[in-house]
């Protein structure tokens, strides 16, 4: 994946279309990350474009699966305060950046604070090529926490991802 560019109808009330590009990409984490090529637009009912501010470094969001931290994609603004946030779900969202969004100084771009989507779309513009020689080995967290996978069988836990992916090779080894 590389830079995304993301266009959002809003169902109901002034159909708004609206969305933003991050370049960076998307990468799961508990945190903002980013740069400052990032933007939001809309497109209906006016053609905007709102470059960042400077004023912080929340550029952009996504994380899944955790119960303590918001799950899905966001940009700009603070944590429950986005310039633009889509749930997990794809089906619902907000813009509440009133009366603008620090990050981008943009207004609220849907027509309601929460709103409904109607359609997404996501075009990559920008395809990043990653050496592969590069990437870290796809390794399970279990392979290097022996003393968990032991409780767990102890406790006669299924393990589905044991059976489905390569056994561990030896990667950590100090054999020559």
């Amino acid at each position: 994946m590389g830079s995304l560019l993301i266009i959002i109808k809003e169902k109901g009330a002034g159909n708004n279309i609206f969305g933003g590009f991050v370049y960076e990409p998307l990468e799961v984490k508990p945190r903002f990350y980013g740069c400052s090529d990032n933007f939001l637009f809309t497109i209906n009912p006016n053609l905007r474009v709102y470059s960042t501010s400077r004023y912080n470094e929340n550029f952009q969001y996504f994380n899944v699966g955790t119960k303590t931290l918001p799950n899905g994609f966001g940009m700009g603004g603070q944590y429950e305060y986005f310039g633009l946030w889509i749930n997990s779900d794809f089906e619902t969202g907000h813009s509440r950046a009133g009366p603008f969004c620090s990050t981008y100084n943009s207004p609220q771009l849907s027509h309601s604070e929460y709103f409904d989507i109607d359609e997404v779309e996501v075009f990559c513009v920008r395809e990043i090529e990653r050496d592969p020689n590069l990437l870290p080995p796809k390794r399970s967290a279990m392979d290097t926490n022996a003393d968990a996978v032991a409780i767990l069988e102890m406790a006669n836990r299924k393990m589905y991802s044991k059976d489905l992916r390569e056994p561990d090779l030896g990667l950590d080894s100090d054999e020559e």
